[in-house]
């Protein structure tokens, strides 16, 4: 939280708080956090869950395109080795239930919806909680659980992170 630049005292602070806060363009704490972030990943159990955590919610929150928010091409070079594995397993695994959404004839929403969202509150739960895609539509916690279900495939936290 120090390198994300929020109080470290008074309690936790829920990850996707975080990433709303470091993804923004003019925080300035989008580097430092993801060092931490490389340095989480290398350690057992929850530190290396939560990294992937952040992550995954850094990454569907910069997929939304807003002009606040730091886009997905100018956080790839801040990654690190670990950073990289990281980022590409979350990847893979959204990209493995748009995938199946496709084969399956699920109907993804339009993204244009979350765009719209203007309370920070709401954006801070809608936005890492959902990935908008290039086409135009968005894939959800919603559509996880529909891959989950149907394919037998272990969801902890968001999905792709192994059973503890």
């Amino acid at each position: 939280m120090a390198a994300a630049g929020l109080p470290t005292a008074g309690g936790e602070i829920p990850v996707r708080d975080v990433v709303m806060e470091v993804v923004r363009r003019r925080s300035g704490r989008v580097a430092a956090t993801l060092a931490v972030v490389e340095d989480l990943l290398v350690e057992e159990g929850d530190a290396s869950r939560v990294a992937l955590e952040f992550l995954e919610d850094l990454q569907n929150a910069a997929s939304h395109g807003s002009e606040g928010l730091l886009t997905t091409e100018e956080l790839l070079p801040l990654r690190g080795p670990r950073t990289v594995d990281g980022w590409e397993s979350v990847d893979r695994f959204w990209g493995t239930v748009v995938a199946w959404c496709d084969e399956s004839g699920v109907e993804l929403e339009s993204s244009a919806s979350l765009r719209a969202v203007e309370h920070p509150g709401l954006r801070s739960i809608m936005w890492p909680s959902c990935r908008s895609l290039a086409d135009g539509r968005r894939v959800g916690l919603s559509d996880v659980v529909l891959y989950e279900k149907a394919t037998g495939a272990p969801m902890a936290a968001f999905g792709h992170h192994p059973r503890e």
